[in-house]
């Protein structure tokens, strides 16, 4: 097996693409990753074109390998949709007229020829009429004598047949023009049809000699999702809890995954290739401030935006719909063609975006060395606050991004004199280089070159120079290969481009809790592009669950089903929406967290209104004290739970006794039948029960109110 890692080449693809399906299909939170088999005969050194690919497919992924075969050699390059040839649109639009015209002609005159034809077949001669009543009469031999009956013939005869011949090549010039027409309706139809869509083709070079299998593999970074979802079915003759995962799985990336193996994993895969380095972070370090005045930039305002043209015709388009018209099609759309970002525009590139650099080298004016690590400030009135990197190990420093404008630069290291060059002159979209020489020194004051710059850089031997953008780019391209790239970038700023990860809370990677979690479909499945959500069942099991009902007498006359369940799984599931049913019937919606096994958790399942509590209070009330006297009502509240069903049933009584937060009322607990376990921050109260299959139990507890006389009570949540 030999593995190839791809780039970009620009060779022509000449051979006929080989069948390769797709096999496989990895959906990761936001990608996927796709394989395609292909499985073909080798005889010798043989070039494979491979299924076009779309232009979604991250090139630099782009893998192949081959069983039973060598790989010498993978090209890929872009493929553009092919110009429409819109001069032999009209030509063939200018054929089908023609031959519109040529079958109408030919119609229309065999259809006179035929006609003639049937006036002739019509043609029949007269019997001489005879009167035997009237002999006198003369015989009236009708419009043809007898004499001219021969020669009425032979007209007749010939004409017919010339009609006839004439006929047949009538017929014969219709059914050529015809089918010239149908090849031509053929072309149109062709012709008219949407282009091949751009993509990517993948071209591969085998050696060997016998079968061969050959795997392309891709990752498509966009345009793909999919969701966790469960559903939760009790079983209360049994006591288990049906749980099926299933994957909520869609996908907008020009192919079909047609009977592919899917796979959907919670993993981020990560295209970074280099390690992060820590940049030099220094605190402490004293400078003397001096204020300056500086002088504003002021700029003309831009010109107002042109009004936009009017849509020109698209002439593609509309020989495309006259073709298809003309083939009896209706005309397709457009087809998508995968986003880029727009160029800028003139105004755009004239605006004052950052665009300029600072570039330079930081040496050891003793030692004459590069020196590493030197943190390199820059700073300006049209920045809002200020750009730090580091040098790197041959004493580079690069500071990108940076609109134009007067500049001051800092370069502080243990153990050198801080120095600072102020009036750096930046122009947009310019480079310029600023070397630096430090003197050697632990401790010493700032070096503070004011007023204009001086022509020799002060603390340096090398003047300021001017870089054009084409030279960093030479430069960039010819560096030393073996030195990493992340070296000259590193700052206390991430490296420019770098964006942290940004997933929705209900995406895989966020629900999964940090596991790298994978799902293979139990069969062969397949997800359509464009074609909506497709639910994917991932795995069912059967968990046992011990299941109670709460009921709070004095918010709601019914009791509530709790499931109390701890996952027996091998291993982690992620959290997802869930649907909840007791047996067949629904019982509403839940959002699990992530499910660790062995962990419990609870889940609601609706409302049991077969248990119906019942809550009783009585109020006895008196008064006591001798002097002046206090009103007190004692509370004394039943709570009666029944049990309908023929096994025992685990109920949770919830209520809640008074909280005394006026020092003038005092309230005082009694007792509790049977102890309860209370909270004295809300007044909570918790029985755990077991009422007896088609029994009852009852709980109650006491508490008095002591308030000064004529007090009213008033409650507040």
């Amino acid at each position: 097996m030999l593995l190839f890692g791809l780039g970009w080449v620009a060779t022509s693809l000449v051979h006929a693409t080989t069948e390769a399906p797709i096999t496989a299909v990895t959906v990761y939170s936001d990608r996927a990753r796709v394989v395609r088999t292909a499985t073909l005969g080798v005889s010798g050194t043989q070039r494979v074109e491979l299924p076009r690919l779309p232009l979604l497919v991250d090139p630099e992924s782009i893998r192949v390998e081959a069983q039973g075969a060598e790989v010498s050699s993978v090209d890929v390059r872009p493929a553009s949709a092919p110009p429409f040839p819109q001069k032999e649109a009209r030509k063939l639009l200018d054929t089908l007229d023609r031959l519109d015209d040529s079958i109408a002609r030919v119609e229309a005159e065999r259809a006179a020829h035929e006609a003639q034809l049937a006036a002739l077949r019509r043609v029949q001669p007269v019997m001489p009429r005879n009167d035997d009543d009237s002999p006198s009469t003369p015989v009236d031999f009708g419009p043809l004598a007898p004499a001219t009956w021969g020669p009425s013939a032979t007209f007749l005869v010939d004409n017919i047949a010339k009609l006839e011949s004439r006929i047949r090549a009538l017929t014969e010039q219709a059914s050529a023009l015809g089918a010239e027409r149908t090849e031509r309706l053929a072309e149109a139809g062709n012709l008219g049809a949407q282009p091949r869509r751009p993509g990517i083709e993948v071209a591969v070079t085998l050696a060997g000699n016998g079968p061969a299998k050959v795997q392309l593999s891709y990752l498509v970074p966009q345009r793909v999702r999919w969701y966790p979802r469960y559903e939760l079915q009790l079983q209360p003759e049994q006591r288990r809890v049906q749980v099926a995962l299933s994957g909520r799985v869609s996908q907008d990336t020009g192919e079909d995954w047609e009977g592919a193996k899917l796979t959907l994993s919670t993993a981020l895969p990560s295209n970074a290739t280099a390690l992060p380095k820590l940049a030099t972070w220094k605190i402490g370090t004293s400078e003397r401030f001096i204020p300056e005045p500086q002088a504003r930039e002021e700029s003309a305002s831009p010109p107002p935006p042109l009004p936009p043209r009017a849509p020109e015709p698209d002439l593609e388009q509309e020989l495309r719909g006259q073709l298809l018209a003309r083939a009896g099609r209706s005309a397709e759309a457009p087809a998508p063609v995968a986003s880029r970002p727009p160029a800028p525009s003139r105004s755009q590139a004239a605006s004052p975006n950052p665009s300029s650099t600072i570039l330079g080298t930081v040496i050891d004016a003793a030692s004459r060395q590069p020196v590493p690590d030197v943190v390199v400030t820059a700073t300006t009135p049209n920045l809002q606050g200020e750009q730090v990197v580091v040098t790197d190990a041959v004493g580079n420093y690069r500071i990108p991004q940076l609109p134009s404008g007067v500049y001051t630069l800092r370069f502080e290291k243990e153990m050198f004199k801080p120095y600072a060059r102020s009036d750096v002159q930046l122009r947009s979209n310019r480079t310029i280089r600023v070397n630096v020489e430090l003197l050697p020194e632990s401790l010493g004051e700032v070096v503070e070159i004011t007023g204009r710059p001086p022509t020799i850089n002060v603390g340096s031997t090398t003047a300021g120079v001017s870089v054009s953008e084409e030279l960093v780019r030479s430069i960039s391209t010819h560096s030393n290969p073996s030195e990493p790239v992340i070296d000259s970038f590193v700052g206390l700023a991430p490296p420019p481009g770098w964006q942290p990860p940004q997933l929705e809370a209900n995406l895989p990677a966020s629900l999964a809790g940090g596991y790298d979690l994978a799902f293979t479909a139990p069969r062969l499945e397949t997800v359509r592009s464009g074609q909506g959500e497709r639910t994917i069942p991932l795995l069912v099991e059967s968990w046992p669950v011990q299941v109670e009902r709460q009921v709070f007498p004095a918010l709601a006359p019914d009791a509530y089903l709790v499931a109390q369940l701890k996952s027996p799984s091998r291993g982690v599931l992620p959290g997802g929406e869930a649907s909840l049913f007791v047996g067949a019937d629904p019982a509403g919606t839940a959002t699990l967290d992530l499910v660790v096994p062995g962990e419990p958790f609870t889940l609601p399942l609706g409302v049991d209104r077969s248990v119906r509590p019942a809550r009783n209070v009585r109020l006895v009330q008196s008064q006591e004290g001798l002097i002046s006297k206090d009103d007190v009502n004692t509370y004394e509240v039943t709570l009666e739970v029944p049990n309908p069903y023929a096994f025992p049933l685990q109920v949770r009584v919830v209520d809640q006794w008074p909280l005394n937060q006026d020092g003038k009322v005092e309230v005082k607990w009694v007792r509790t039948t049977p102890a309860a376990q209370s909270d004295e921050k809300t007044g909570e109260l918790r029985w755990d029960l077991v009422v007896p299959p088609s029994s009852k139990k009852t709980v109650s507890f006491e508490y008095s109110l002591r308030r000064p006389k004529d007090w009213r009570l008033l409650q507040s949540p």
